[in-house]
């Protein structure tokens, strides 16, 4: 009798474990999370937004690896790839936001990055960063073109990368020179850019934070050794503000 109730109390120890185990796998079957889906087709390079994105409930054993679980993860992001509705957004597949993201990703719809080449000298000795703004100051010499000037081509372009000679970005521990700055320009500002750099030589100067457009005159032989004219404000008895 005493080996009966044993095998009774067994079976139904059996029976309690199987039926746990059974709950605890539905359980788990039905558990769903939160992922970031299209809301509708995004083209290649799209910028997501509340349009295009969209937050769902997923079971966890359909959710990718990769998938981007939050809403603010994905918003104001690049996709690299197309998606269609209902899929699934994945880090892997979006440009980066971050200050050592690829620049592309930044960029406005009428900015162009350029390179321009500038050394320790030409460059605030080394002191320019991604994410800083600098005016470009263009020089050229008698024997270029008959005549010689230094004036500031553009004012407060925002540097997007600095690269070292190897054309890699550049870092504090770079044992080379930088070989120059990636900025962002517009497409005619990239061609004055060019003109400038097949005729004369570029220098970099460093804005501050609370730096705003100064016109000049630009600087001749003639004008060397004059005094400084009072500086004009872009937009204070200057209504078209100085070129660009």
């Amino acid at each position: 009798m005493l080996r009966e109730n044993r095998y009774l109390l067994l079976a139904f120890l059996a029976a309690v474990a199987t039926g746990l185990f059974t709950y605890a796998y539905l359980a788990q079957l039905d558990r769903r999370v939160e992922v970031v889906v299209a809301a509708a087709a995004v083209p290649q390079y799209a910028r997501l937004d509340t349009g295009t994105v969209k937050v769902v409930r997923l079971p966890v054993q359909a959710v990718h690896p990769d998938a981007v679980l939050r809403l603010e993860d994905a918003l104001g992001r690049h996709v690299l790839v197309p998606s269609e509705p209902g899929e699934q957004i994945l880090r892997s597949k979006l440009a980066g936001s971050g200050r050592d993201a690829r620049f592309v990703a930044r960029l406005g719809p009428e900015e162009r990055a350029m390179m321009v080449p500038v050394g320790l000298a030409q460059g605030a000795g080394g002191a320019v960063r991604p994410g800083d703004r600098v005016d470009v100051v263009f020089v050229t010499t008698e024997h270029q073109s008959g005549f010689a000037l230094a004036r500031t081509l553009l004012y407060g372009v925002t540097v997007l990368d600095v690269r070292n000679d190897q054309g890699r970005s550049a870092t504090e521990r770079d044992a080379g020179q930088p070989a120059g700055v990636v900025l962002a320009v517009s497409p005619g500002q990239a061609e004055r850019l060019a003109f400038a750099m097949e005729n004369g030589r570029l220098y970099l100067s460093l804005s501050g934070y609370t730096a705003v457009e100064v016109q000049t005159p630009g600087v001749t032989w003639e004008t060397l050794f004059a005094s400084d004219p009072p500086p004009v404000v872009a937009g204070e008895g200057n209504p078209g503000g100085a070129p660009r």
